[in-house]
Order: structure tokens, then C-alpha cells, then sequence
């Protein structure tokens, strides 16, 4: 093949499919039998014979959540063009929300020039021919939605009655403990962590504020919960910080003060999920909290968590607003310390490094970048960036108009006759040596001839048929992106939209200089 092909095989497993791990397993759903299902239709295909095969699997993650770690690492490799071809068991295990997974089907992955394959659906994109997956599909799609908006309730009433009784429900355990190995719904104390939460403690309660206890703590690089969790092999969502370095903050000192599990309570449902499968959570009023007492050993005293309390007093524990959207919201980092800049919305608005506050090792960007200047820059460089698309994309379809598509249908329609053809000789001459027209030596020698022929072209069918399906791809992906492409172009204006299809990071310096990372990491293929 002139180009390596890659194929990327996605297996979801969650709760919803009633995993070993608490009961009855659903066989049909197991990583095991998704896998070998994805395998076989790897290896019934002829046209993927000698691809390059990878595979994410995402264990214990619901499907109208798109933020799993294996989801995002998917979507990362086909924004980098890494993989050409997704396939998945059926559509629920790719995503349970119709309308999320309708627009990757028929508008992303198109644009992208990515194949998508439901097995079980029996949809296959390189044969839609441009159409869409169809109402008989989206109406599938639909009846996933409410199958696991049921499933959530069940499982919440589940988890209720569980943290009543003083179960641990939480996936991981705060600084200061890990889960019981012989019973993951109790807490026990982790001796390498409880020294820290003790100290936080008395350092508040002896009148250190948490900005104070926050500048020590990073000085002294006391590990923070989230390096002491990866040490100890449990990785979540927790930033790591540039060069593995993470910092303590004043919002990480408040939690540990404020939370009642240190004097050996159970707490469950301080907080909520307004939506099936929305990540981002709400706060529930106290009164609708379940604390369960004296459920583990204490790492403080009543009198000590009282102190702290008193000197927290004066910070008044906020309710935050709904998290507003701006122009370069979760777009834009230190290019020093690698963390998210702040804002500051008032005179006009600016940005600026927080991490100077809690530790100088860093070097960050000192005063501040105004958010017009930013824009201004960005939509420069943006229109530069779609020029250069634009010029790569006239040359693509000038290639698909000069019948590039119908020379790749010819040549593929002589190949694919002459491999019938052999095949017929192949029959023909094991009717000769039935017959006793040519012997058995003959018949395995010319036999072996043939067969090395069949594979050889089979080998030249299949890359056509790479080739043709690439092709046709990247012309409807040309053809249907260039509107947008020539309004963004004519823009004058920086507006939330063009952030969010063109850059995934920007990157500001001490010296006011900015690196963008591009959503598409190859400049002009998409």
C-alpha cells in the first residue's frame, strides 16, 4: 500500500452492561467479545489485509459521556489524521447521546476523511456514497438516550441506599486514606499521606491562612493528593503539571479543611449531575447531604477541625455562577507553568498568571495580555492558516475533476475481473487433474503459480479500493467545508466559533509571545 492505513477498533464497557465486578455479566458486551467481534471483521475484509490495527477501550464509562479518557484519546488521533478507519461493535458502545453521535457520523468524520464502521448496524460510511446514516439509525440512536437515562436512575437509588448504610461510594479516596483492599466501600489510613492532612490542620488552626499554608507548601514541594495518587498507580483527570510538577492552591487547602470525612464520617451527595452523561456537577444543599458518623478512623480531633473552621471563617464558602463561556475559554495556558490563565474582566478584559502567587519557580508571564490583542493576533494567524487550506483543497478538487475518481473505478474493475478470472482457472484446473488430463504434481505446481497471482492481486484490489475511498473522501470533505472555510476568511471579527475549530491551545510567554497549537496537528490536509 502506498500509505499506511490505520485501523482503530473502539470497545466501551460501563455499568450500564453489569460487569463482573458486581454481578452478572452481559457476555455480549464484554471487552473479551467485542474485541474478537471487531477482529473477525478486521480480518473478513480483504481490503484490510497488511493495515496497522490499535485499539482503545474505555472500562466503566457511560456512553452519554463523551469525556472518557479513551473517547478523547480517539478523537485526538483522528483531529491529528493518525487513524483512517473507526470501528465499533454498534453505535451505543461509540456514544449513547443520538444527537453527539449523528454529527461524528455524518459531518465530522466525513470532514476528517475518517471511515466509520457499526458492526452490528451494518452501517459502513465508505458506502453511504455522501448520504447520511439514515432515520432507521438516529431512531436507534434515540431509544440508547432513554435507555440510559432508566439505567442512571436505577443506579442512583442503588448508590442511595448504599450510602446510607455508611458505605464509600466515591471512586477514589481523599489525601490521607485509600480504599480497604478487602472493601473498596471503606476507608482506611494511608500513612504516607495523613501526615500532610494533619499538618494542614494545625498549621490553619495556629491562624495560617490557605494562600499562606499554600506558598509553604509548594516551597518545601510537599506532593499534592493528585502526585501522591499517581504515585501510588491511580490516574484520573488530575492536571499533571508542566514536567510532572504539580502545585498546591488555595481551592485545594479550603477542601481538605472543610471536608468532614477527616473526623470519620461517610458524606455522599454533596454535589450532582443536572444532565445523563454532563460531567460538569452542581452543588446540593447541606440539608440533602448523607453523612454517616464513625464509619472509619479520624485523622483529626473535633477541637482541631473546629479551629480550622473558625479560621476559615472570614472566607465565606461561595456559590459559584454558572460557568460563563468567553472567547478563549479553556484555550489559553501559561507557556511557563503550563497552567490555565485567569481573567480578569474588568477595566477591559486581560489575562494573567495566578501561579506566581503560590510559587517562583516558574518564571510566569508577569502583568497581564489583553484579550482584544490576543484576538487580534489569533484571527490573523487563522486567516493565514485557512489560506493556506484553501490553496491545498483547490488543488484536491482540481485532481477529483480531472477523473482521477473514474480512473481509480476503471483500473479497480480490470483487477477485480482478473482475480475472478483466476479463481476460474483455479476451478478449471482441478477439473483437469480430476479428469487425469494433467497429473497431481502439475496441478499442485500450477496451483501454487496461480494462487501466488491471486494474492498479488488481491494485494493491488484492495489498495485501489484505499485509494478510491480515500479520494472520494477528501473531495466531499473539501467540497462541503469550503463555505465555512470563505466566512471565516471574510471575517473581520474573532468570534468563540473560529476558537473552537482551529486552535486547541495557545500558549502565552513572559515576553508577550504566543505558540498556538492547532486543533489539526497537519497544516492544510483538513
Amino acid at each position: 500500500m502506498n500509505k499506511r492505513y490505520v485501523i482503530l477498533l473502539y470497545i466501551r464497557l460501563s455499568v450500564e452492561d453489569e460487569d463482573s465486578r458486581d454481578g452478572v455479566k452481559d457476555e455480549s458486551n464484554s471487552v473479551t467479545n467485542q474485541r474478537d467481534l471487531l477482529r473477525r471483521c478486521v480480518e473478513s475484509c480483504p481490503e484490510f489485509r497488511g493495515c496497522e490495527i490499535m485499539e482503545l477501550c474505555d472500562d466503566g464509562f457511560s456512553g452519554t459521556n463523551m469525556q472518557r479518557p479513551g473517547m478523547q484519546a480517539l478523537l485526538q488521533k483522528a483531529k491529528a489524521k493518525e487513524i483512517d478507519c473507526i470501528i465499533v461493535k454498534d453505535f451505543s458502545r461509540f456514544g449513547r447521546d443520538y444527537i453527539t453521535v449523528s454529527d461524528y457520523v455524518d459531518q465530522i468524520f466525513p470532514f476528517l476523511g475518517i471511515r466509520f464502521i457499526s458492526v452490528n448496524d451494518g452501517y459502513d460510511s465508505a458506502k453511504m456514497q455522501g448520504k447520511t446514516s439514515g432515520v432507521d439509525i438516529a431512531f436507534r440512536n434515540v431509544i440508547y438516550g432513554y435507555y440510559s437515562k432508566d439505567i442512571s436512575i436505577k443506579v442512583k437509588s442503588g448508590k442511595r441506599t448504599k450510602a446510607l448504610r455508611g458505605d464509600y461510594l466515591s471512586p477514589f479516596a481523599p489525601i490521607g486514606y485509600r480504599k480497604d483492599r478487602q472493601n473498596k466501600n471503606k476507608l482506611v489510613v494511608d500513612e504516607d499521606s495523613a501526615e500532610i492532612v494533619r499538618r494542614i490542620f494545625r498549621l490553619s488552626g495556629m491562624g495560617m491562612s490557605t494562600l499562606e499554608i499554600t506558598r509553604l507548601f509548594n516551597a518545601e514541594k510537599v506532593p499534592t493528593a493528585s502526585k501522591i495518587k499517581n504515585r501510588q498507580g491511580y490516574h484520573h483527570k488530575w492536571w499533571i503539571g508542566i514536567q510532572g510538577t504539580t502545585l498546591w492552591d488555595e481551592s485545594m487547602i479550603n477542601r481538605i479543611l472543610r471536608d468532614e470525612r477527616y473526623l470519620g464520617s461517610v458524606v455522599y451527595g454533596k454535589s450532582y449531575r443536572p444532565q445523563v452523561g454532563n460531567y460538569k456537577s452542581l452543588k446540593n444543599k447541606r440539608s440533602d447531604w448523607i453523612v454517616v458518623e464513625c464509619k472509619h478512623e479520624p485523622l483529626v480531633t473535633e477541637a482541631e477541625f473546629q479551629a480550622a473552621q473558625d479560621n476559615l471563617a472570614i472566607y465565606a464558602e461561595k456559590e459559584f455562577a454558572p460557568h460563563s463561556v468567553h472567547l478563549f475559554t479553556d484555550k489559553i495556558r501559561c507557556g511557563h507553568c503550563g497552567y490555565a490563565m485567569s481573567r480578569r474582566s474588568k477595566p477591559t478584559p486581560q489575562f494573567f498568571c495566578d501561579t506566581k502567587r503560590r510559587s517562583s519557580e516558574f518564571g510566569c508571564m508577569k502583568g497581564h495580555i489583553k484579550e482584544c490583542e490576543l484576538a487580534g493576533v489569533l484571527l490573523s494567524a487563522i486567516h493565514a492558516y485557512i489560506k493556506n487550506l484553501m490553496s491545498e483543497k483547490a488543488l484536491l478538487v482540481k485532481a477529483g475533476n480531472s477523473d482521477q475518481v473514474s480512473k481509480l473505478r476503471k483500473q479497480l474493475a480490470v483487477y477485480q475481473s482478473s482475480l475472478k478470472g483466476t479463481a476460474e482457472q483455479k476451478a478449471e484446473l482441478y477439473d483437469a487433474m480430476a479428469e487425469e488430463k494433467i497429473s497431481r504434481e502439475q496441478y499442485l505446481s500450477q496451483r501454487e503459480r496461480l494462487s501466488r497471482e491471486q494474492n498479488d492481486m488481491e494485494r493491488l484490489v484492495g489498495r485501489l479500493q484505499t485509494e478510491l475511498s480515500e479520494l472520494q473522501s477528501k473531495l466531499s470533505a473539501a467540497k462541503q467545508g469550503e463555505p465555512k472555510l470563505l466566512e471565516y476568511l471574510q471575517a473581520d471579527t474573532l468570534t468563540r466559533q473560529m476558537v473552537v475549530d482551529f486552535v486547541d491551545c495557545i500558549y502565552v510567554y513572559n515576553d508577550k509571545s504566543i505558540h498556538i497549537d492547532w486543533t489539526f496537528s497537519d497544516k492544510g490536509d483538513e
